[in-house]
Order: C-alpha cells, then sequence, then structure tokens
C-alpha cells in the first residue's frame, strides 16, 4: 500500500509540474503587438540597442533589437541568434550579432521583435550579446 501511494503521489506530482508554463520565446511581427508596446517600439526606432518592454496588461514581455540606425561609413550591426535560460531567479537573453559592410543585402537582420514567455518572475535581467554582458538601451513599461 505504501508503495502504491508513493507511486499515485510520484504521478501527481509529475503532472504537476508537466503542466507549468516553460521559459520560451517566439519572434514577433509589429503588426501583431498591442498598441502601448508598439507606441514605446516606434519611439526607439531612431535609438539602437536593446529595448525590453513589460507588458503588465497583457501579461507579456517584448525585447526590440535595433541596430537599423547606420551612419555613413561605418559598419552596420546583424542580429544572427537571440535565445533565453535562466539560472534560479536570473533571466539570462543573449543575442549574436556580427558586423557587415553590406547595407544592402536583403538576408540581414537589422531589426527584431521578440515576445518573452516566462516561466517564473524573475529578481534580475542580464543582456549577453555575443557572450559578453551588456545593458538595455531602454526598460519601460504599462
Amino acid at each position: 500500500m505504501k508503495k502504491f501511494s508513493f507511486l499515485l503521489f510520484s504521478l501527481l506530482l509529475l503532472t504537476a509540474c508537466n503542466t507549468s508554463q516553460s521559459l520560451s520565446y517566439t519572434e514577433v511581427q509589429k503588426e501583431n503587438m498591442n498598441e502601448d508596446a508598439l507606441s514605446f517600439f516606434q519611439s526607439m526606432k531612431a535609438k539602437n540597442g536593446v529595448h525590453l518592454y513589460f507588458d503588465e496588461q497583457n501579461d507579456a514581455v517584448f525585447t526590440y533589437l535595433n541596430a537599423s540606425n547606420v551612419a555613413q561609413g561605418e559598419q552596420a550591426l546583424n542580429f544572427t541568434s537571440f535565445d533565453l535560460e535562466n539560472e534560479a531567479d536570473t533571466l539570462k537573453v543573449f543575442y549574436e550579432s556580427e558586423s557587415t559592410s553590406d547595407y544592402s543585402d536583403s538576408s540581414n537582420v537589422h531589426e527584431q521583435f521578440y515576445r518573452l514567455d516566462l516561466d517564473q518572475n524573475y529578481e534580475s535581467i542580464r543582456l549577453f550579446q555575443n557572450g559578453i554582458e551588456s545593458s538595455f538601451g531602454t526598460i519601460s513599461g504599462n
């Protein structure tokens, strides 16, 4: 009987753990964002960097990677990958980028939007560009 009770408890525990939300992200288009987030990101269009927006009304977090502003004669930044990791109460946001002088290459990505689906409340968020810790250009929310 004890073995059966233990087995039942273990099964319930695993089922409860399995239904919890996992940490993930989705690339989104501007058209699929609500007005508040879109308005914030449009105000950041002239400012290169990584911008973070907390949309508490819709329980969402968005990031905006912007490198669309290039001065003549400088190299453009191209975003190549994005990922998330959790470490205890810290969310780590990773992105990779590379410089290019070919401004006309349509495969280059100079602007990306991501919706972050969090699995818990985090005490801190750390940003890493090409493996080196960086900082957010702007953090805002509603």
